[in-house]
């Protein structure tokens, strides 16, 4: 049988999921990005995860299966599916197609559905942490918002963490599990030193560098 401690650990971590799918949500909206595509979506999430360490923040997972289509969060995923059914997200446009491993999986847009999200939203300013964590979100849907469609469908292939050649797809890409190898965090933190004039970079500067980093590798440079 399931323990009460199990049940009580997996509804705590199904509730930080649905946290940060709001803030997510919040964030891609303010920065221009919403309504935002699915698999745009879990490529926000992972980006919020692997670049959390700049920010002096965890990961929410620090793990992924690497997908030739990108990453996907199946238990984030179902957490989505149950905002949708409290009407605290809307979907637009839902089908189904085929992804580039030949499975089905959903497609659609998401946003938020104001009338319920924005108490819970403006109960989280609250917090410290989560503060903390709405400024890093937010500043990293500005980084990404500069990114064309096609960029941003794209950016996480050329990620220092997801293309790592070692890991294979298929398998799991660890950086703060059992690895503890954060490739993305490391190269955002080199960019700290690289300000004119002697001055360091901010957190935020070192996210939107890592994004023009990500371009550059897009469009042929280093």
């Amino acid at each position: 049988m399931t323990s009460v401690a199990a049940l009580s650990r997996d509804h705590f971590a199904s509730l930080r999921r649905q946290i940060r799918l709001l803030v997510l949500l919040k964030a891609a909206e303010d920065a221009g990005l919403s309504p935002i595509q699915i698999l745009r979506l879990h490529a926000f999430a992972y980006l919020s995860n692997v670049l959390a360490p700049v920010w002096k923040l965890p990961a929410l997972d620090g793990k992924v299966l690497k997908r030739r289509g990108g990453p996907f969060y199946p238990a984030l995923q179902h957490d989505l599916d149950r905002l949708v059914g409290m009407g605290l997200v809307t979907i637009r446009g839902l089908d189904h197609v085929r992804d580039q491993e030949n499975r089905w999986r959903l497609e659609g847009w998401y946003g938020l559905n104001h009338a319920f999200s924005n108490p819970i939203i403006s109960h989280l300013a609250t917090y410290a942490d989560e503060r903390k964590l709405v400024s890093f979100v937010l500043e990293l849907a500005y980084a990404i918002s500069a990114l064309s469609d096609e960029d941003l469908d794209n950016a996480v292939g050329e990620d220092a963490t997801y293309s790592d050649p070692m890991v294979s797809f298929g398998n799991i890409v660890d950086f703060d599990e059992w690895r503890r190898t954060n490739y993305s965090a490391n190269v955002a933190r080199k960019f700290e030193n690289l300000i004119p004039n002697g001055a360091h970079a901010t957190p935020g500067e070192m996210l939107h560098l890592y994004v023009r980093h990500l371009h550059r590798r897009l469009h042929g440079g280093q």
